[in-house]
């Protein structure tokens, strides 16, 4: 009897083995197609544009300074920007609303000026910008020409937008919406089939830049300078795809 028993494991071994072998090339049905797959659809744009008034302006205020030596330059730059900051943190205007975004220091080579031929000497220029954001518009006609008073001689531009976008966005992305579907039905209704639900939406949002008044230092007058703000525009479109039966 004792002899008998291996044999009757390694035929119960060999069963096991053959089962997992059937089971390994036994074929895998396919998945299901998805339903998205096998539906008909119909694939639109819609546009919507919102338009607010703005109530924050960026502005790109500097000092530069030239001096035939480096050190004078960088002084009389250094004294010219603190008067900036002061005048400008005098009219109200937060430290973190300012922010240094430029300084730097270059020799330009000098020319003679009859003869276009290098004079071997050098003249130093040193820029010190500040990027301004003015949250009172009201003062921002104050802020140019208090800067320009305080020593600021590069002014770069203004530009506007909103604290708070989420209003016109909504008023924008609801607009689109409405566009997009009548869209759809249109050409649903020219094909002859019905409009069903929205399967998939994609969005895609583009806040066009509120052209600022390009200001320069050399025509600043003592009054303050005249400023429009003009109107923001928030421009969002969306593609929708739509069953149609």
């Amino acid at each position: 009897m004792s002899t008998l028993r291996p044999f009757r494991s390694i035929a119960v071994a060999g069963a096991l083995t053959l089962g997992l072998l059937s089971a390994a090339c036994a074929p895998v049905a396919a998945p299901a197609a998805s339903s998205l797959d096998t539906r008909n659809t119909i694939v639109v744009t819609g546009t919507g544009n919102a338009y607010g008034t703005p109530d924050v302006a960026s502005v790109q205020i500097g000092v530069q300074s030239r001096n035939t030596d480096p050190k004078a330059a960088v002084a009389d730059n250094t004294q010219r920007a603190n008067a900036l900051l002061d005048a400008l943190k005098a009219l109200g205007i937060e430290a973190k609303d300012l922010q240094t975004s430029n300084f730097s220091v270059m020799a330009q080579q000098d020319y003679d000026p009859a003869s276009g031929q290098p004079r071997g000497t050098y003249t130093y220029v040193v820029d010190n910008t500040l990027t301004v954001t003015v949250r009172d518009l009201g003062k921002l006609g104050d802020v140019l020409s208090q800067a320009v008073e305080a020593g600021a001689n590069t002014i770069y531009g203004v530009s506007f937008s909103v604290s708070d976008p989420a209003q016109l966005e909504a008023e924008a992305r609801a607009q689109a919406m409405a566009d997009a579907k009548a869209r759809a039905e249109a050409l649903a209704q020219a094909a002859g089939v019905a409009l069903g639900g929205p399967i998939t939406i994609s969005e895609y949002l583009s806040t066009p830049p509120v052209p600022g008044p390009v200001f320069r230092a050399e025509a600043a007058a003592a009054s303050a300078v005249p400023v429009q703000t003009g109107q923001m525009q928030v421009s969002l479109q969306v593609s929708v795809t739509y069953e149609i039966r």
